[in-house]
Parts: C-alpha cells; sequence; structure tokens
C-alpha cells in the first residue's frame, strides 16, 4: 500500500496518526534480545517459521503463564476480512503473525475466530512507509472484528518495532498513536508487559520506553454514526472504492462478493433480495 491510498483509507474514515515519544527504558537494563538474523538466500515468506519461532524464544514465559501463543497466518488466509460499519469500506487481507489464546494452537480451525487475540505483528525484511499503512490498515480491521482492545507492531526484527493503537477521539478524527523502539530487548520488554496486562478497553496500561501510559480504546466507539458518514455518493463511487481498497490489499474473492452485496442493498429494486 502506498501513501496514496493509504491516506485515502485514513481520511475516509477520519482517522489522524498521532506519534508519541519514547522514553529511557525505567527500572536498570531490559532482558538482552538479539537481533533476527535475515539469510540473504531465502524470501521473507521462506523465514516466516524461524522468525516466529524467534519471537517464541522472546516472549515465551509470558506466552505460559497467560495461555497465549504466537500464530503464523499463511498465504492466502485472509482472517482479516471485514466490512467498516456505516461505510462502503471492506478490508481484506492478512497479517504475518497473531498473538491470542493457545487453544488456537491446540485447534489450528479456530484460527478465523480469533479467540483471546492480544495483538497482530506485520513483518517486513525492510520496513517503509507503504508497510507502515498496511499495519494500521491491519489493526482497523482486527479492531473491527474482535472485541478485545488490541495492538499492532510493525517490525523487521532488528532495529524498527513500531507499535500502533487505537488511542481517543479529537474533535472529529479518531486518534491511533504510535512509537518505535530500536532495540529488541526494549520492545520485547513492552511485549512481555502488555500481554501480562488486560486487554479491556479503557484499561490504561503503563507500559517500559513509553513516554505515558496507553489507553486502548475501540474504533466501533470512537468512528462517526452513519449518519455522520461521508455516506455513499452512488452506485461509481462504491465500486471505485472496492478497487481503492483491493488495490492496498490485493484482490480477494470474499471482499468481491461483500462489495457487491453493497451495491445490491443500494439498489432499492434489488434490497429486498440481498
Amino acid at each position: 500500500m502506498n501513501s496514496a491510498k493509504g491516506n485515502i483509507l485514513l481520511n475516509d474514515l477520519k482517522i489522524r496518526i498521532s506519534p508519541v515519544d519514547t522514553v529511557k527504558f525505567a527500572g536498570g537494563v531490559p532482558t538482552p534480545a538479539k537481533e533476527f538474523k535475515w539469510k540473504s538466500d531465502r524470501t521473507e515468506e521462506q523465514q516466516k517459521e524461524p522468525y516466529r519461532e524467534y519471537v517464541v524464544a522472546n516472549i515465551g514465559d509470558v506466552l505460559t503463564n497467560n495461555k497465549l501463543c504466537v500464530v503464523g497466518v499463511e498465504k492466502g488466509a485472509n482472517i482479516l476480512t471485514v466490512e467498516v460499519p456505516g461505510r462502503d469500506i471492506v478490508l481484506a487481507g492478512r497479517t504475518d503473525m497473531i498473538v491470542l489464546s493457545d487453544i488456537a494452537q491446540k485447534f489450528p480451525h479456530y484460527l478465523p475466530h480469533l479467540p483471546g487475540v492480544r495483538m497482530l505483528i506485520e513483518v517486513k525484511k525492510v520496513v517503509t512507509t507503504a508497510s507502515e499503512f498496511q499495519a494500521l490498515s491491519e489493526l482497523i480491521a482486527l479492531d473491527i472484528i474482535v472485541t478485545e482492545s488490541v495492538m499492532a507492531l510493525l517490525t523487521n526484527l532488528t532495529n524498527h518495532w513500531q507499535f500502533f493503537w487505537v488511542s481517543r477521539k479529537s474533535d472529529d478524527r479518531v486518534i491511533i498513536e504510535t512509537t518505535t523502539l530500536i532495540a529488541p530487548g526494549e520492545a520485547f520488554a513492552v511485549i512481555r508487559t502488555l500481554l501480562d496486562q488486560s486487554p479491556s478497553a479503557g484499561a490504561e496500561v503503563s507500559l517500559p520506553c513509553f513516554e505515558k501510559p496507553v489507553k486502548r480504546q475501540k474504533l466501533s466507539q470512537l468512528l462517526p454514526s452513519i449518519s455522520e458518514a461521508s455516506g455513499s455518493s452512488g452506485i461509481r463511487e462504491s465500486i471505485e472504492r472496492y478497487y481503492d481498497i483491493a488495490s492496498m490489499l490485493g484482490p480477494d474473492l470474499e471482499m468481491a462478493r461483500a462489495v457487491a452485496s453493497q451495491v445490491a442493498r443500494s439498489i432499492p429494486t434489488l434490497s429486498y433480495f440481498s
């Protein structure tokens, strides 16, 4: 997703990104963690299991204590497909890893239901502006799908660990805050602390290296209502938006069906049958 397409999505949903500064790690030195060693002769997809094991190795104790697991999402498993309420927008796609209840590891067929999900992790060997917009779109989709308050992490598993969360509403804009760490040890300290906390919406969480306590909210409570939304301006605009979103996250059959249903509902003579 390029910057132009990403801004289309954020503007349409009236979302603004607000960077938050970091502070020095308090209480001594975080548990050391080495950077992930990328292999130059393999693609990112071919290294999914090694980097999943790398993450688990650094937070394994917290996963066990909280009955959580880290699951790698297979290519083509578009578990983050959702229609944005009150908008002619359908997001479809996946992320690289999900931290959720370990029941999803015991029974993989539960994965699409995202039981007890805590956070998503989008991995890029090289992080770009487009990567940031992709992580944001995944956070938006996951937040709409589940009842839990969640966070997103965009990382190259070396020196870029960028966290995102739905924070608050300011005027008519939803604020998604973000902060970036460069040391793996500090980043894993944040993840461990986060996973030890309740995922309840509105609860303040003090995280290592974060300038202020994090208060995660739900988009469903902050997004403008249907009456406040920009609304549909016709069949042509709805279809054009479909192609915009498809170009961001790639074509998907379920997304096409959902958009087709939206178009049908917008035609009075077909609304009864949709």
